[in-house]
């Protein structure tokens, strides 16, 4: 029997995850080392968090998420 789990997921985690793979494909396509530091995660984060905001704005559903 497979164990069904119902994945639980925040619509910011893609955002996130969208914005550190822009970052490391900036740096890469700059020729440097790609890396993220704590403080340019920090960064990321906020700025999705932003992001996240003004799509909950914008589409007119917040709080029916």
């Amino acid at each position: 029997m497979k164990n069904k789990r119902k994945k639980i997921t925040s619509p910011i985690d893609g955002m996130i995850v969208d914005l550190i793979m822009e970052h490391y494909n900036v740096q890469s396509f700059k020729g440097r080392k790609e890396n993220l530091s704590g403080d340019q995660f920090m960064e990321i984060v906020e700025v999705a968090e932003a992001m996240y905001y003004e799509k909950l704005i914008s589409d007119g559903e917040v709080g029916l998420t």
